[in-house]
């Protein structure tokens, strides 16, 4: 998210530029000091758009009746579920809206930025009296007089010789030493970052800095008292930020450093603290990835070769028809893309065929725990009614997805003598709190299908997920059911399955009062994990895996 990045940018900043005005503003290392501003700004920029991969070995026992898990620490696409009541008015959540207005005014500030120097340029060229080389002289009527603007040097016409001439020194040393290059990035900076005040400080800073670079340089050509009563003269304040002013408001501190004596060269020992602070903005900022492999230990003690992500396979033409209670019905929302076309297929062909050979049914013996609870699964089809959520390839509405599932999932349990329920059977509109589960009931699926938030962009990751929330009570049991989940998905085969469980702090995970998961089927914005959830023999299929996880967890 943009907004996120911006933020750690603007964090960073302001621990640089903090670090700046503590140890080395007061320092006369005028070049090291500029060096420093510039570096520490893009640095600012780096740090948190880089990320740095942490691959983590987990050893699996393949006898064993549970995965041994680990967290994932990337962030999920749908990862506030308990907003999806307030966002339905408007598919863009308030996020994004503020990701909008940001964008338009950095615009607005960068259209600011270049009209300043489309203004530069035109006044003078409207009040050049002449030019001399780099050197342009203007009449008295200009308001930019005795500065410099990249290579060029613009001085009073009015001024005497000597005047010019210390002028034209000190702005040399500005194009000399390429000072307008520092000025358009904090410039640019200011657009991107234009609601931090930090960086309208730094900019400053970067300023007053090559005032010091040119005084230093100028004094080292004439004296020190004239030049100051001709900078007192000729002060000015100045609101274009574009160009180098000669004398501009306030005059103190650079009038100080002038007269200031030199710093001794052991004083740059000072600039050794940059390296903790860089070392803490990289270990606080920078973006982790964790990679988890997993490596499966048989019974033996011999260990398997690491678990290979199925290559892809060539879309092809699947269903995106469903049967239910007897009658076929298409699935709403068109699955036509550019690429491919996804024909609905008669589903009587598809449903003849074998159907998980090694599913495990709940024995009458076992729909009653030694508890005195029965058995029972609810499942939650997300969203619904005027809560469509995502829309994926071709125009199909998660939440039909969603429903489409839970109700397959219910069908196959009703095969195996389990009992599932389900928190909605029709395309309605439920509360998130009304959804959360009885007490009574054994564990909680809330099924949903992930999406990319613009349609350009390309998925991270196709295939299942699952979440649980850490800071739930229940989390030990919430985690043991996810691993037998998981390791149930993992025979699927031909869509690919996290090997860890996901943490994000979703409602109906957090307040739920019982193991609970929430079950991520695929990524619709994937043409072909959509095609793949679409068939409706491989949607049984998952169906009866998760039904097997849960058997096993129930059995605990």
């Amino acid at each position: 998210m943009m907004l996120i990045y911006l933020l750690k940018v603007s964090t960073c900043t302001a621990i640089f530029f903090a670090t700046y005005q503590l140890l080395l503003a007061k320092l006369t290392f005028f070049k090291l000091n500029r060096a420093y501003l510039i570096l520490a700004l893009i640095v600012s920029f780096v740090i948190p758009a880089l990320t740095i991969e942490n691959t983590q070995e987990v050893f699996v026992n393949k006898n064993a009746s549970q995965l041994n898990i680990a967290y994932s620490t990337d962030t999920a696409i749908e990862e506030n579920i308990e907003n999806n009541i307030g966002n339905i008015s408007n598919p863009s959540n308030w996020m994004h809206i503020l990701e909008y207005c940001y964008y338009a005014i950095a615009l607005l500030f960068l259209l600011k930025y270049l009209v300043s120097m489309g203004y530069i340029k035109y006044s003078l060229h409207k009040h050049k009296v002449s030019q001399i080389g780099s050197v342009i002289l203007v009449n008295t009527f200009c308001k930019l007089k005795n500065c410099s603007f990249f290579n060029k040097i613009v001085v009073d016409a009015s001024l005497s010789e000597e005047e010019k001439n210390l002028v034209t020194a000190h702005e040399m040393v500005h194009v000399a030493q390429m000072h307008s290059v520092d000025k358009a990035i904090v410039n640019i900076a200011a657009c991107i970052l234009w609601f931090n005040p930090i960086v309208y400080l730094w900019r400053f800073a970067v300023e007053a800095n090559h005032e010091f670079l040119a005084d230093e340089e100028t004094n080292t050509r004439t004296d020190k008292k004239l030049y100051a009563s001709l900078l007192l003269s000729l002060a000015k304040p100045s609101d274009n930020f574009a160009t180098h002013n000669f004398s501009k408001l306030p005059l103190k501190k650079r009038i100080t450093m002038m007269f200031k004596k030199p710093n001794t060269p052991e004083k740059k020992i000072v600039y050794l603290a940059i390296i903790p602070v860089l070392c803490f903005c990289f270990m606080a900022f920078i973006n982790k990835k964790q990679i988890i492999i997993e490596k499966q230990i048989l019974r033996n003690g011999s260990v398997l070769p690491n678990r290979v992500i199925p290559a892809e396979v060539p879309l092809s033409n699947n269903l995106t028809a469903k049967k239910l209670d007897g009658s076929t019905r298409l699935l709403k929302g068109n699955l036509n893309s550019s690429q491919n076309q996804l024909a609905a297929i008669n589903l009587d062909n598809i449903l003849n065929i074998n159907e998980h050979q090694n599913s495990v049914s709940i024995n009458k013996d076992m729909k009653v725990l030694q508890t005195g609870k029965e058995i029972i699964l609810v499942v939650d089809a997300g969203h619904g009614g005027r809560d469509g959520a995502s829309v994926g390839v071709g125009g199909v509405k998660e939440k039909d997805l969603n429903l489409r599932a839970a109700q397959i999932l219910k069908e196959e349990a009703n095969k195996r003598n389990i009992k599932v329920v389900l928190t909605r059977s029709n395309d309605t509109m439920i509360a998130l709190r009304e959804r959360l589960p009885n007490e009574d009931a054994t564990a909680f699926i809330s099924i949903h299908h992930n999406s990319m938030p613009k349609a350009s962009m390309k998925p991270s990751f196709e295939g299942i997920e699952i979440f649980v929330t850490k800071s739930n009570p229940n989390i030990k049991m919430s985690k043991k059911f996810g691993g037998y989940l998981l390791t149930s998905l993992n025979q699927l085969g031909d869509l690919e399955v996290r090997d860890s469980l996901k943490n994000a702090n979703l409602l109906l995970t957090r307040e739920s009062k019982i193991p609970a998961v929430v079950i991520e089927l695929g990524n619709i914005s994937s043409e072909k994990s959509l095609t793949y959830v679409s068939d409706e023999k491989n949607l049984r299929r998952i169906c009866n895996l998760i039904l097997d996880g849960f058997v096993k967890f129930s059995r605990l």
